[in-house]
């Protein structure tokens, strides 16, 4: 009895787990898909493991056999995990970019008194990213079906993975039917977000600026001058490497590698 009620608290615990996993994607993901998947990559990684193991004195070439399953199942694991952190962290990203556009319309039309549930609704004809719009949709979608507005904006909360959205929505669910200044709170909540995205601004800029200087000091410079000197001492015997070899290095190798890592680091910068 004791055994079959771990075993039901686990599978209830594994339910909702990859429940909440799929609702932070925004449901891109069924949670059904995402559960079978890696239980049954788990099993078979655990099979092929016990079969490697049994295999390696008896018939070797097997071994390999099942040791590439095993790679296999435990790659399609990572691929799956990798694709759901992004997902979700891409999800997170479009609701913090569009936070100040939900608070400048949400702002006037709370101070004018208008009910939140008509406030909600016309965040969902305001030009943003079609999954934030998606979202508020979702929860008019949930209030005309029978949930109050405080309990669908609480399920939109556990349904997107941005820290800036749970605090506004958080102030508005808390402040709604107890507080008559919520638009002055979320005026408060606006300035210290902007105040933040300017320090950041500028702290990007700035690390852009030095990765600049960095990026023409390593990509253009440094290779003119090694070549500038492979030409002046290479008849003088004193450079260990011949010229046309070292230009060859540095344009087809050493440029174009260079040159993509500093691309992929402004590019995580200016995201």
């Amino acid at each position: 009895m004791a055994i079959a009620n771990a075993i039901k608290a686990l599978n209830r615990w594994i339910n909702d787990y990859f429940e909440r996993i799929s609702m932070m994607t925004g449901y891109a993901v069924q949670p059904s898909f995402i559960k079978s998947t890696i239980l049954s990559m788990i099993g078979l990684s655990l099979v092929s493991l016990v079969l490697a193991l049994l295999s390696i004195r008896l018939m070797p070439k097997l071994t390999i056999l099942f040791a590439l399953i095993e790679i296999i199942s435990l790659l399609m694991i990572a691929m799956l995990g990798i694709y759901l952190v992004v997902k979700v962290r891409s999800r997170a990203g479009k609701f913090e970019k569009a936070i100040v556009t939900i608070l400048l319309t949400t702002i006037p039309l709370l101070a004018s008194g208008e009910p939140l549930v008509n406030v909600i609704n016309q965040l969902t004809m305001v030009r943003m990213d079609p999954e934030v719009v998606g979202e508020f949709r979702r929860i008019v979608a949930e209030v005309y079906g029978g949930f109050d507005i405080v309990n669908a904006i609480r399920r939109s909360i556990n349904r997107v993975p941005s820290r800036t959205y749970s605090d506004v929505m958080s102030i508005i669910t808390e402040s709604y039917g107890i507080s008559s200044n919520i638009a002055d709170i979320l005026m408060l909540k606006l300035d210290s977000i902007i105040r933040r995205e300017q320090s950041t601004f500028k702290s990007k800029v700035q690390t852009l600026s030095l990765m600049m200087e960095i990026y023409l000091v390593s990509v253009q410079l440094l290779p003119l001058l090694l070549i500038i000197l492979a030409i002046s001492l290479s008849p003088l015997g004193s450079f260990p490497i011949n010229p046309t070899a070292l230009i060859l290095l540095l344009f087809l190798v050493y440029m174009p590698i260079t040159g993509m890592v500093f691309y992929v680091a402004m590019s995580g910068l200016t995201d």
